[in-house]
């Protein structure tokens, strides 16, 4: 069954059962885990929970002060490990709002984190703040309430959330359980959204590509435990996107397509987008008129000069043509960001002639405590690197000046920041 066809009114059944919070035992012993706030519009919330026992369970959604709300049903079913995918539409802008969960008219899930917020309309005058981090462990960590406490909107997973290194199903969904069961994450995500794609580890194994075999199990698990607006085409790969306020994200899938089909740019070599994704990257960045268009990935955009070839470089052809028509088109605003590689890097690339502004490529990785310094290696665009342990990226954007800004800052686990670079609309606008 495709992900579109399994939308019901006012919630999509991915599974779905019982208990009051993150780790709470239901009355037969199973483990509850979330909820968890998926994708987030300036009108609608989706919101994900997996209870331990199959039934019918029932979301209602109210402003604070409201007492009525209509519900919203879902059945848990275990043919999608008991997930549950709410999508609530016709909200307010801007507006917050409560949320509990219930079975058989009882409360199980509810309180006064269980809240959030709709964005603001997409032209708004405001600020918005998101979180981007990759390569995480599943463990406690301190480093996911600090991006509570520097006051993200939202969090991005650029993929190795977490790591799986296996297509088995069960395991798969074994290792999302845990993942999202981290008491700081799950915090987080009671009263903010979380957006995600994968890279080579929770596809399946180190340096992987499309030819990966068994890896519709891992897109399966990936659908049940992600709440997204959209994954892939429906079929297959999990790209999808969002607009918050001044910036609109664009979430590759570099696993999925990778290597399977002749590149869309030059048949001759291997594609690392596939052609439809490809397709949809360029027709979303022609069409935003966001001030912002944010590229995100699990790898770089350039060469890890290691033995691996999952990165950019390999597929410069995809890479350069991207450029090409970003230039070609006049796109404004375009930023890179990429993982994967367990360094932080900033570099900002000479792209004047083809693109009319330089483009940045923020890495920012890992959140976990192991770093590979041999990675961080020499390059001509390189303005800052290093090695660090526990960091995640904090992007600001202003749109209440008449030039909107982008402001950028790595940010290490125990509150020091290491770099920042702010940007301005025009400088990212073709002369």
């Amino acid at each position: 069954m495709s992900d579109l066809n399994r939308r019901t009114f006012g919630a999509t059944v991915v599974g779905g059962i019982a208990a009051s919070t993150v780790g709470a035992e239901n009355s037969s012993g199973e483990v509850a885990v979330g909820p968890i706030v998926g994708h987030v519009s300036s009108s609608s919330a989706m919101i994900w929970y997996r209870p331990g026992v199959a039934g019918k369970y029932e979301l209602r959604v109210r402003r604070p002060g409201q007492h009525n709300s209509d519900p919203f049903l879902a059945v848990s079913d275990p043919e999608n490990d008991l997930c549950v995918i709410w999508e609530v539409p016709d909200l307010k802008t801007a507006t917050s709002y409560e949320y509990e969960i219930l079975k058989d008219g009882k409360l199980i899930s509810g309180g006064a984190s269980q809240t959030f917020k709709t964005g603001p309309a997409d032209d708004a005058k405001t600020k918005t703040s998101l979180a981007f981090g990759s390569c995480a462990e599943s463990g406690p960590l301190k480093l996911w309430s600090q991006m509570a406490e520097n006051d993200a909107d939202g969090l991005i997973l650029l993929g190795d959330t977490p790591y799986i290194d296996t297509t088995n199903l069960e395991v798969q969904r074994a290792k999302h359980r845990e993942f999202l069961s981290i008491p700081e994450l799950s915090e987080f995500g009671r009263s903010r959204p979380v957006w995600g794609t994968w890279d080579d580890h929770d596809f399946g194994r180190n340096d992987s590509d499309g030819n990966l075999p068994g890896k519709e199990n891992s897109r399966k698990a990936f659908t049940e435990y992600r709440a997204l607006a959209s994954y892939g085409d429906g079929e297959s790969g999990v790209y999808t996107k969002f607009r918050r306020a001044g910036a609109e994200v664009f979430l590759l899938d570099t696993r999925w397509f990778a290597r399977t089909e002749p590149s869309p740019v030059d048949p001759e070599k291997p594609s690392l987008l596939g052609k439809k994704q490809w397709q949809w990257l360029l027709d979303g960045l022609k069409a935003s008129d966001a001030p912002f268009k944010v590229i995100a990935c699990g790898m770089i955009w350039d060469n890890k000069r290691n033995t691996e070839s999952d990165d950019w470089s390999t597929y410069s052809h995809e890479r350069q043509a991207l450029f090409d028509f970003i230039g070609e088109q006049g796109i404004s605003g375009v930023v890179l960001i990429g993982g994967d590689i367990h360094c932080s890097r900033w570099l900002q690339y000479k792209t004047e002639e083809q693109v009319g502004y330089p483009i940045r490529q923020f890495i920012v990785s890992p959140i976990h405590a192991r770093v590979i310094p041999t990675l961080n290696v020499p390059h001509p665009d390189l303005i800052k690197g290093a090695a660090i342990p526990n960091v995640w990226l904090r992007l600001d954007v202003d749109t209440t000046a008449e030039d909107p800004t982008l402001h950028a800052h790595w940010i290490q686990m125990n509150g020091r920041q290491m770099w920042d670079v702010k940007l301005t609309e025009s400088e990212l606008t073709k002369k």
